[in-house]
């Protein structure tokens, strides 16, 4: 006979083992990296030269060439019409885990990232001011073996949009600790 276990049951099994990922201390080391605020600009991924950066790696909170290599986490274009978007890379062949999700606190307000409701499926329009906090690809790196591979989270302010040169000037905090939340520029502590 099969036997069910509870959401409930099931979590404090893990926390017991000290790798509970149902809230609380899952077991992470001490954030090591402070976070800090950068401004940071990409070109669309149509429509610009090769070797621009058009895409942001959240886990290294930097912008990349999206085709030298499927580790980064949001795209960026502008559309036929002039619209800006933000793509989750699951939209163009990469992880499925990394996302958007719209704020309307502004960027300085933002101290924690939510852990739900990111998009993982479908382009974010953009305008400047628009503030969003990013969720990236899981990842083990950083991360102790018993915890495994979490996302990393950043927050994001469109501080440009320049549609004759086809780029995008953001203010960027990515939180680059395994697991950690926080937000504010320093050390995290959550």
């Amino acid at each position: 006979m099969m036997r069910r276990i509870t959401l409930s049951l099931f979590c404090l099994g893990l926390g017991g083992a000290g790798a509970s990922g149902c809230g609380g201390d899952i077991g992470l080391p001490d954030a090591t990296i402070e976070n800090t605020v950068d401004t940071v600009r990409l070109w669309a991924l149509n429509g610009t030269d090769i070797g621009t950066p058009s895409a942001l790696d959240l886990l290294g909170g930097i912008p990349v060439r999206p085709e030298l290599a499927d580790v980064f986490d949001l795209g960026f274009d502008i559309e036929p019409d002039g619209v800006a978007v933000l793509i989750p890379s699951g939209l163009l062949g990469g992880s499925a885990t990394a996302g958007t999700l719209l704020m309307s606190e502004s960027f300085d307000d933002i101290t924690r990232a939510p852990l739900e409701d990111y998009v993982t499926d479908s382009m974010r329009v953009v305008n400047e001011g628009t503030v969003i906090v990013g969720r990236s690809r899981s990842s083990s790196i950083g991360c102790p073996i018993t915890v495994g591979s979490l996302p990393r989270y950043a927050k994001i302010e469109i501080l440009e949009i320049d549609g004759a040169a086809r780029t995008v000037t953001l203010r960027l905090m990515a939180n680059l600790n395994c697991g950690y939340r926080d937000l504010v520029e320093g050390i995290p502590v959550d």
